[in-house]
């Protein structure tokens, strides 16, 4: 099987390659210096002949960005994801959309359904919601895996940010009243795997780990796996005191339960596997 990974370079397509060809697949991934996404959809079918799976692991993630740059955000996460639909509907190659919890408002007081209306509370969970649904007019046969709070060792993370504050100033505020699912971008990347070589003909799938905690919560874990950390404060805040103008999802956890594939483990679990390679570059912080 050739799995073409588009976004290769970055944190889940690092470890989606790496997972790939450790399994005996044939990968040929594509980033920013060898494939430009603004051509025709008959030219990127050409770039990418002969896959038949196309992972889209592309995004726009900077969230307080996408408030200023809704074009920007709309294409990258929308008009690009629906393009490479196309592309792999024109290829006849099966097609995995990677998509986020933030295509909900936020407002459930229990964990979301693949089912449940969608209504994003801002510009890049709105940028998000058009790539499914470009990715759904398509035509092609696609899968999308709505994921969460995603971490890991490839790229920048909240966790890195957090021992990085921790071990400058020992001192971080985080917000307590934001609730969702740390994922590991392993974690990932195995149950899109699981997926690709098993016919469970799913649409949506949420893949996040289990369980939820806040943002505070998740950096009481962060706190307690770095080496070496010195006396250390950690102070949980109200949204209200950010000076922030994007609206966050207070309720975003996904219910993972309803799928016929693998399911992610509880998120603290799942941490304490993955916090000695995520902080493994500790001592350049110190």
């Amino acid at each position: 099987m050739l799995v073409a990974v588009i976004g290769d370079k970055g944190l889940l397509g690092k470890d989606l390659t790496s997972l790939l060809l450790s399994k005996g697949d044939k990968v040929v991934g594509f980033s920013r210096s060898n494939l430009d996404l603004s051509i025709s959809s008959d030219e990127l079918a050409d770039e990418i002949s002969q896959a038949d799976v196309i992972i889209n692991a592309v995004a726009y993630t900077q969230v307080d960005a996408a408030e200023d740059h809704k074009d920007e955000a709309r294409l990258v996460n929308g008009v690009y994801a629906g393009k490479l639909a196309q592309v792999a509907k024109t290829l006849r190659a099966k097609f995995i959309q990677i998509s986020t919890d933030y295509v909900f408002p936020g407002d459930s007081s229990v964990p979301i359904a693949t089912n449940d209306p969608t209504s994003p509370s801002n510009e890049y969970g709105a940028s998000k919601l058009l790539g499914e649904q470009l990715v759904a007019e398509s035509g092609a046969d696609y899968q999308i895996f709505r994921t969460a709070w995603l971490y890991g060792a490839g790229g920048n993370c909240f966790p890195k940010a957090i021992a990085k504050r921790l071990l400058e100033s020992g001192h971080v505020e985080v917000v307590n009243d934001q609730i969702g699912q740390p994922t590991w971008s392993k974690d990932l990347a195995h149950v899109i795997y699981s997926h690709i070589h098993n016919p469970f003909n799913e649409r949506i799938v949420h893949a996040v780990s289990s369980g939820s905690t806040s943002w505070f919560g998740f950096a009481e874990a962060i706190a307690s796996s770095v080496p070496g950390l010195p006396a250390f404060t950690i102070q949980p805040i109200s949204s209200l005191y950010l000076e922030n103008r994007v609206v966050r999802p207070a309720f975003s956890a996904l219910d993972n339960t309803g799928t016929s594939g693998p399911i992610i483990g509880n998120w603290l679990d799942r941490w304490k596997v993955a916090a000695p390679e995520i902080l493994s570059s500790i001592q350049e912080f110190k």
